[in-house]
């Protein structure tokens, strides 16, 4: 019965990975960058999601984890880069994702490329990364007005920050709580938040397609120096 709810959880999960670049493709959105690469990283997490069904050597499997975990957090941080219009938040991505990953090679490179060595790194990217999200949904909310885009942004921000809130549940149960939950348990919570995520991403982006309302009409009126115009 676990087993069968794993398996529908995780294919509804990992088929709305896909509809953000469906949205961006149907909605010509792929000049807007920040949602373009939001798309694509979802993308990318299908993808490495799919794997471990696919018939990989053991060693290459786990290669390819450490590879996605290593550039998991820097590719969203420069996501925030690309949708922030704040100066300091700007900066602090900028510094932040390569830094962050350097260190994590340099981890890898001195104790190797296994997922057992990255509870450092880890631990650090995700405290990274939610507090620049947090910061960044802190601006935004800061606005007497939002645009069309920075309400669709916010939305997806807010689901980015759902997202490594359940992967900072587990990654306290794999490195600080071992044995307490299986990798089975852990991925299905993580597709459950996926599957609470990705349809507020998905409004998010929706959001951002509706095009703005067209400027008020105008009508001909007479005026003493003849034909005018008078908006409405």
């Amino acid at each position: 019965m676990k087993s069968s709810i794993y398996q529908i959880v995780a294919i509804l999960a990992l088929g709305l990975h896909l509809v953000p670049l469906l949205i961006v493709l149907g909605k010509k959105l792929w000049s807007a960058v920040p949602f373009r690469l939001l798309a694509l990283y979802w993308v990318l997490c299908a993808l490495m999601n799919v794997l471990p069904w696919m018939a990989l050597p053991v060693r290459t499997l786990e290669l390819c984890t450490v590879i996605y975990k290593l550039l998991d957090v820097p590719i969203v941080l420069s996501v925030l880069y690309f949708s922030t219009s704040s100066a300091a938040v700007k900066k602090f991505t900028k510094l932040a994702a390569p830094a962050l990953l350097a260190a994590s090679l340099v981890n890898c490179i001195i104790r190797g490329f296994t997922t057992n060595v990255l509870e450092y790194v880890l631990g650090a990217g995700l405290l990274l990364i939610t507090g620049a999200i947090i910061w960044e949904i802190i601006l935004k909310l800061q606005q007497i007005r939002l645009t069309s885009q920075a309400k669709g942004l916010l939305l997806t921000h807010a689901a980015l920050l759902f997202v490594f809130g359940a992967s900072a549940v587990i990654y306290i149960f794999v490195y600080f709580l071992p044995g307490t939950s299986s990798a089975t348990d852990n991925l299905l919570m993580y597709y459950l938040s996926a599957l609470i995520a990705l349809p507020v991403t998905i409004g998010g982006y929706l959001i951002r397609g509706v095009k703005p309302p067209p400027p008020p009409a105008s009508e001909t009126v007479d005026t003493p120096f003849g034909k005018g115009y008078q908006m409405i």
